[in-house]
C-alpha cells in the first residue's frame, strides 16, 4: 500500500517540473522579471523604447498551441480548439475597438504572437506562477488518489515585434486561471472553455492595453 501511495505522489510532482521548463516559443525567458499585481502575477520584458512605439495596425497571427503538435494530457482537440477560437476572436474584437487590426503583416506597424503551451486543471487555491501541474481532470484513478477541488488552468506566451525588423518589443508568459470545476474523484469533474473564460477575458483586456494603450 505504500509503495502504491509512493508511486502516485510521484506520478503527481513529475508535471510540476515539465510545466516549470520554458516551451521554447518566446526568445529568452532569463530576462522575463515578475510584473503585474500580487493577484495577477506573470513574468514580462519589455524592450527599451518599445512604449514610445505607436502601434495604429496590428497583425494577429492565428493562435495555436505550442509547440505544434502538443498534447495537453488527455485532453480532447475539440476543447482545445474552442480555448484558442475563443481567445483570438477576443483579442481580435478588442483590440478592434483600440486600433486597426490587419490581414497583411506587410501593411502592420508591429505583430503579435500568441501561443498556447499550457491547459488543463491544478488544485484549487494556487497563485500565478506557482506552476503546477496543469493535468486534465475526468475523474480517472490517478486524480481520484488526491480528491482535491479543481479549477481550470492555462499558460499562454505572448510576442510583440515590428515586421520589418523583427525586433522584439515585448514577450510574456501567463498562467491564467479559471473558475473551479470540482473534485478530482467525481467523475462528472471535466474541463470546460466555460470555466476558462472570465480569466481569459481578463488576459485579453490586459494585452490590449500592452499593444494598444488609451490614449
Amino acid at each position: 500500500m505504500k509503495r502504491l501511495l509512493a508511486l502516485t505522489l510521484c506520478f503527481f510532482a513529475l508535471p510540476v517540473f515539465a510545466s516549470d521548463a520554458p516551451s521554447g516559443f518566446l526568445s529568452d525567458y532569463g530576462r522575463l522579471a515578475k510584473e503585474g499585481s500580487i493577484r495577477a502575477r506573470y513574468l514580462g520584458y519589455t524592450a527599451p523604447g518599445a512604449a514610445a512605439i505607436k502601434s495604429p495596425a496590428v497583425y494577429v497571427t492565428p493562435l495555436g498551441r505550442f509547440p505544434v503538435a502538443a498534447k495537453f494530457g488527455d485532453l480532447d482537440d475539440a476543447l482545445v480548439t474552442s480555448v484558442l477560437t475563443y481567445t483570438e476572436q477576443q483579442l481580435r474584437s478588442q483590440l478592434g475597438v483600440r486600433t486597426r487590426v490587419v490581414d497583411d503583416k506587410a501593411a502592420a506597424d508591429v505583430t503579435l504572437e500568441v501561443a498556447l503551451t499550457g491547459l488543463g486543471a491544478q488544485p484549487e487555491g494556487k497563485t500565478a506562477l506557482d506552476l503546477v501541474p496543469l493535468r486534465l481532470i475526468t475523474g480517472t484513478a490517478k486524480n481520484a488518489a488526491l480528491g482535491k477541488v479543481m479549477e481550470a488552468a492555462a499558460v499562454f506566451e505572448m510576442r510583440l515585434s515590428q515586421p520589418a525588423s523583427s525586433k522584439i518589443l515585448r514577450e510574456s508568459k501567463h498562467e491564467l486561471v479559471g473558475d473551479s470545476i470540482g473534485r478530482a474523484d467525481n467523475e462528472k469533474t471535466r474541463m470546460s472553455l466555460d470555466a476558462l473564460k472570465p480569466a481569459l477575458d481578463k488576459w485579453v483586456a490586459l494585452v490590449v492595453d500592452q499593444v494598444a494603450p488609451k490614449p
